[in-house]
């Protein structure tokens, strides 16, 4: 079976303390897109696990591993998400692996019961299993659906149109987080309002909604992330903004044609970009 692994950006991202177990506390509303990694999975007879991937922590085996310990199968990988980035990459093969092995051993689970074996597996999981807009909470162990609207049609965001920058540099999730301060209180309209913006199909609004507790801190880490957003601003994007802990910042434009003129001359300049658009993703 070959499915794909999508990315994710954090329309929002707001940090709040640190839990017990040592991670911080978040609120993201989470969207997947059209990026992706491509996945071949083949369930195997003989109880073994194996990947290509290649990482020390393998969460696609991990994820395997999660949902029937018991069961064999050999998972190959084409990555295309940048690693580092703050797309999910390793989490969106993970989700993927979910999916596609709870079909090939014929588990019958539903998203929920899958996202519930994600939060054993890593922060993002979860929501990258339900897929859609996503509020993401916790550590990122939580994760409930957001409401398309009415004004996107078949409950689909897929004319959501924006652009990916990845400036080349590796950014550490924990080096970023440690030098970022807790926001007190919580603002519960963050979500609110980007909630209602998705609803409406409300570009300016969406833009407008745009926040990233983490983005200052990265900034200052790595000023390549700061020249990323500019050049993607300067360029006509609606709003920008850096997603997860980075280092890829991503900019919202009204057609999809817009969004590949814009990553074309940005590429045309030496920078990874890509022209992308909200993914579907229907509940099973």
């Amino acid at each position: 079976m070959t499915v794909e692994a999508y990315a994710k950006v954090n329309l929002t991202l707001e940090v709040f303390g640190k839990r017990s177990d040592g991670y911080h506390a978040l609120r993201s509303v989470v969207l997947p897109v059209s990026l992706s990694d491509t996945l071949t999975i083949e369930a195997t007879g003989d109880g073994t696990l194996a990947s290509d991937t290649g990482y020390p922590d393998d969460l696609c085996l991990k994820a395997a591993r999660a949902l029937d310990p018991a069961r064999g199968a050999r998972i190959s990988v084409v990555k295309r998400i940048p690693a580092g980035g703050g797309l999910g990459g390793g989490s969106a093969d993970a989700a993927a692996t979910l999916l596609a092995l709870n079909e090939l051993w014929g588990l019958g689970k539903g998203r929920e019961e899958l996202a519930a074996v994600g939060a054993r597996v890593g922060s993002d999981v979860p929501a990258l299993v339900l897929g859609g807009p996503v509020l993401m909470e916790g550590r990122g162990e939580k994760g409930s659906r957001l409401g398309i609207g009415r004004e996107a049609k078949d409950g689909r965001l897929g004319r959501l149109n924006l652009v990916l920058v990845n400036p080349g540099v590796f950014s550490s999730t924990a080096e970023v987080y440690s030098r970022c301060s807790p926001r007190l209180p919580s603002d519960a309209l963050i979500v609110y309002n980007m909630q209602h913006a998705l609803e409406c199909g409300d570009l300016k609004g969406i833009a407008a909604g745009l926040m990233n507790d983490l983005q200052e801190p990265a900034v200052k880490l790595h000023p390549e992330i700061r020249e990323a957003l500019e050049a993607l601003k300067a360029a006509g994007a609606e709003g920008v903004l850096m997603s997860g802990s980075g280092s890829t910042v991503f900019g919202l434009v009204p057609s999809e044609s817009r969004g590949r003129e814009i990553a074309a001359a940005l590429a045309a300049r030496g920078l990874w970009a890509r022209a992308v658009h909200a993914q579907d993703c229907p509940v099973v």
